[in-house]
């Protein structure tokens, strides 16, 4: 049972939890708790301890069904108070061959901090002089190496916020994560290969958008909701759809 992983997600309308274990690079879902978000609008908090007995009522459902008593978990997060943007970190190589030393280096250049978010950052691929994208630049020549990530930033006042809550369950949270890059690092890490794929993923008062041709991401968007999806691609014509494709849990 040490090898024992869970999520909660909290959402605005339900909170699910999965707890499972990977053996051989494959995942299996041992325990699963779902319930109505109770006290919450996905905005803000209307009764905390509803809120909470929510949570606790999710958390216990997925317990059971593991006989199993979760120690400690990470966060799913999926509402207003994640903003998830793209950004780019450049190393100057003058010619020279990229190396693992030159990785470190470009990995620990910092980016610019607001101390009101809690930071994740992702990497999503490499670029060699701005023209070819690569997954893996170790023994290529060229004058400038840079890195795209995402960037997730998560408002500290709401990740106290889930401190407070977890604690009080006696559950020790391992990070926070939000579902947009949690699913764009899935299909990125699937095995069969995928060109044009839009990501949707709908929050209370938006919806996230991303377009990539695995490995990069292509566009990140984030469309209000009163802006439908119809309305969305008839701003956006561009955006053509080849294939779709959804996580349901």
């Amino acid at each position: 049972m040490d090898n024992y992983k869970t999520i909660v997600e909290i959402g605005s309308f339900s909170i699910k939890t999965i707890i499972y274990f990977e053996l051989d690079k494959e995942f299996s879902i041992i325990g699963t708790g779902k319930t109505r978000s109770r006290g919450y609008t996905g905005e803000e908090i209307e009764n905390f301890d509803d809120f909470i007995e929510s949570i606790k009522n999710s958390i216990v459902q997925a317990e059971k069904q593991a006989n199993y008593i979760i120690k400690d978990a990470y966060i799913l997060v999926t509402n207003q108070n994640v903003h998830i943007k793209k950004t780019q970190k450049d190393l100057n190589l003058n010619g020279d061959v990229v190396e693992k030393n030159d990785l470190r280096k470009i990995s620990k250049i910092k980016i610019d901090k607001n101390q009101n978010y809690h930071y994740n950052l992702y990497t999503s691929h490499y670029l060699i002089d701005d023209k070819l994208i690569t997954d893996n630049p170790i023994g290529l020549n060229c004058n400038k190496l840079s890195i795209i990530s995402l960037v997730s930033m998560i408002d500290t006042k709401y990740v106290n916020l889930l401190n407070n809550i977890f604690q009080k369950l006696h559950i020790k949270i391992l990070n926070f994560l939000d579902s947009t890059t949690s699913y764009y690092f899935y299909l990125k890490n699937k095995s069969k290969s995928k060109t044009n794929v839009v990501l949707i993923d709908f929050g209370f008062n938006y919806i996230n958008i991303v377009f990539f041709n695995l490995p990069r991401i292509f566009i990140l968007l984030f469309v209000p909701l009163k802006l439908s999806i119809c309305d969305f691609f008839i701003l956006y014509p561009k955006s053509s759809i080849i294939e779709r494709t959804a996580v349901k849990f």
